[in-house]
């Protein structure tokens, strides 16, 4: 018997939509055009009735990007926001429906967001648990979740910022939606300084530097003050003193190898931890989000029968919108995993495997 498809969407990064400040541009990643396109593929689910779950898989909403000068937009200002009016309503629709179920998952950029909020503006939606503690969704041997927890720069972060999780990546987002604001440019995304100063300086230095490079870039300084809300500011000095030892931690806490796989996740390389998570023995497919780059992947070396997929993104002007589709066949005891395009408002499938249940 079949069962009723699975759908996995990550990284819409729907942000408050503010109206720049004189001299500025527009800094969502997510912008009227993209949102249009990702409202109509959720009124195609809507209307599918072979698909049972629907599962957001991390940055679906984003308070991170958002100029150091600025307070960053509750969850509530990014839910009422004049371009995402129809994907809310979509959504609200899909977590109400009496035969689909809608699945919150955090990521990093959505990583504070609360089941309180999301039932009050979403009810009937299913939240799955804090980023902060590493949700993760289950069904059989599949497991989905965000990514970003295997990220060294987005993983949320307990021993440098114990209360809120903050990761340095946080303010990596602020610096560069900084610049974007005050450019229109956001043409080099700070992954590509990882690349560049892993191969320069070793991944000891890296957090620092990396950091040090995007805040010169975006013309700010060392005593450069970044708005966090309820009128407190932190200074670009304390964030990179207070992140300094990064690597070393990673290290100390997980082992040198972990730390530096961490390192190259930022870069896009998150298959190394699908390949970890599929060694356990209870999971044999593996679909994340975050790197906004869709995949999907049969066996690696050393690992037999997994399967790793990522969902890509529906806000990057560079990459396909994409989403990935499992369903179960339970009489033949097979998991069928399909990576689709959405493509002038239709899905394209673009790569299909099976793994036994």
């Amino acid at each position: 018997m079949l069962e009723k498809k699975r759908i996995y969407i990550s990284d819409i990064h729907m942000g408050a939509g503010r109206e720049p400040k004189k001299g500025c541009y527009p800094y969502d990643w997510l912008g009227p055009d993209e949102a249009k396109v990702f409202a109509g593929f959720l009124n195609f689910l809507i209307n599918d009735n072979e698909v049972g779950e629907i599962i957001l898989l991390g940055d679906t909403m984003d308070n991170w990007v958002c100029p150091v000068d600025e307070d960053p937009p509750a969850f509530e200002e990014i839910i009422n926001a004049k371009q995402n009016k129809e994907i809310v309503e979509k959504l609200k629709i899909l977590a109400s429906h009496n035969e689909k179920k809608l699945i919150f998952m955090p990521g990093n950029h959505d990583m504070q967001i609360t089941k309180e909020i999301l039932e009050k503006a979403f009810p009937g939606i299913i939240f799955g648990g804090s980023a902060a503690n590493k949700s993760v969704y289950r069904t059989s041997r599949l497991r989905a979740e965000h990514g970003s927890a295997y990220a060294m720069f987005n993983a949320p972060d307990p021993i440098n910022n114990p209360g809120n999780r903050l990761p340095l990546g946080y303010f990596i987002s602020r610096v560069a939606a900084t610049k974007h604001a005050r450019t229109g440019s956001a043409k080099r995304h700070y992954w590509t300084y990882v690349d560049d100063f892993l191969e320069l300086l070793g991944p000891q230095k890296l957090p620092s530097s990396v950091f040090e490079a995007i805040v010169e870039e975006a013309g700010l300084n060392e005593n450069t003050e970044i708005k966090m809300g309820n009128n407190i500011s932190v200074r670009i000095k304390d964030i990179k003193e207070k992140y300094s030892d990064l690597y070393e931690q990673w290290k100390t806490y997980y082992g040198k190898g972990f730390a530096f796989k961490a390192v190259m996740a930022e870069i896009g390389y998150l298959g190394d931890f699908a390949d970890m998570l599929s060694k356990k023995g209870d999971t044999n497919i593996v679909i994340f989000g975050h790197s906004h780059e869709s995949e999907l992947d049969k066996d690696k070396w050393f690992v037999e029968d997994r399967i790793y997929a990522n969902c890509g993104a529906w806000c990057d002007k560079e990459e396909p919108c994409a989403f990935i589709e499992t369903r179960k066949n339970n009489d033949k005891g097979e998991h069928y995993i399909k990576l689709f395009y959405w493509e002038n408002n239709a899905p394209v499938e673009k790569k299909a495997e099976s793994i036994k249940l």
